[in-house]
């Protein structure tokens, strides 16, 4: 999924799509291909809306990058058409192949990929959805567990036969989907549709099943500058946890001062300046020098850092 607008990451989304933000130099959306590829999936397709050339070149050179397929891309020209209707269409680009999994572009995580599509094999439903713990006071949605490994509850819809007294596992979506391809045959083409709000909360409160992977691997929500900005600390701290990931420090004379954690592409010029802590510089970054940079993101003129 790759044709949303990315709104709270204005005004870098503007001009870049937000799954080709990078994050440690690599755009948000190779580490979905790379996870897609670990986890043996050999065929993409993509849905682009917001800047496509730039999304469906991006796409193309991470495919490159990955030595993967190059991802069928589907244009969403006249509106965008939602998770539903966005899922539905790239289905359609993909005819002989009966499963999905559905991995929105801009999320990071560390999810063991193939454990989930097996455990979503055993449960016997046509839908699973992978969800991570869910911290008190957090602005994700609900997602409500059963001790049966099924979903009864997203956000504010419930399950037929369950209500708010009823005990659940608080859970968050991660933005990763396992899906039949009868479920989204099923949706109607070129309709936009949501399949979070509108698809699944019609299936629970018909007593439809839908499970759940319950993961407990790095993820990472990267809406705003601030969360963004969380989770570069946290994968400059700990690489392994984003499957992927790496970290670059070239050698610099005595004017540079380096605060690690840090990471900077090796075209990137610096000099008379300080660097750190929870800083990268991606490829083309600008730095003047004078400067001191710390919590923050650049690549070449753009830049993610809270205000």
């Amino acid at each position: 999924m790759s044709a949303g607008f990315g709104t709270r990451l204005k005004p870098v989304t503007d001009e870049v799509p937000k799954p080709a933000i990078p994050f440690l130099n690599k755009p948000m959306v190779w580490y979905a291909l790379h996870s897609l590829k670990l986890a043996g999936i050999r065929r993409f397709a993509a849905n682009v809306h917001h800047l496509p050339d730039i999304m469906a070149s991006c796409l193309e050179r991470c495919a490159e990058s990955l030595q993967i397929e190059r991802p069928a891309i589907y244009r969403e020209n006249d509106g965008i058409l939602g998770t539903g209707g966005g899922a539905r269409s790239c289905c359609m680009l993909l005819p002989d192949a009966d499963r999905f999994v559905i991995y929105h572009g801009d999320v990071l995580c560390g999810v063991d990929l193939d454990a989930a599509i097996q455990s979503h094999i055993q449960s016997g439903c046509g839908i699973t959805l992978v969800v991570a713990p869910r911290p008190q006071n957090s602005k994700l949605g609900m997602v409500g567990v059963d001790d049966n490994g099924d979903i009864m509850r997203i956000r504010d819809w419930y399950r037929l036969g369950c209500d708010e007294n009823t005990k659940f596992h608080p859970c968050c979506f991660t933005g990763i989907h396992i899906v039949e391809r009868h479920v989204l045959e099923q949706l109607p083409a070129d309709v936009p549709v949501c399949l979070v709000t509108e698809i699944y909360p019609e299936l629970l409160g018909r007593g439809g099943r839908i499970h759940a992977f319950r993961m407990q691997d790095f993820f990472a929500d990267v809406g705003t500058p601030a969360t963004y900005l969380e989770a570069q600390q946290q994968v400059l701290d700990n690489p392994s946890l984003l499957p992927g990931a790496e970290i670059q420090v070239p050698d610099f004379d005595d004017s540079v001062r380096v605060n690690p954690p840090v990471s900077i592409s090796g075209d990137v010029a610096v000099c008379d300046c300080t660097i750190g802590p929870n800083v990268c510089l991606c490829s083309g970054a600008q730095v003047l020098p004078g400067e001191k940079l710390q919590n923050e993101m650049r690549f070449g003129h753009h830049r993610v850092f809270i205000s």
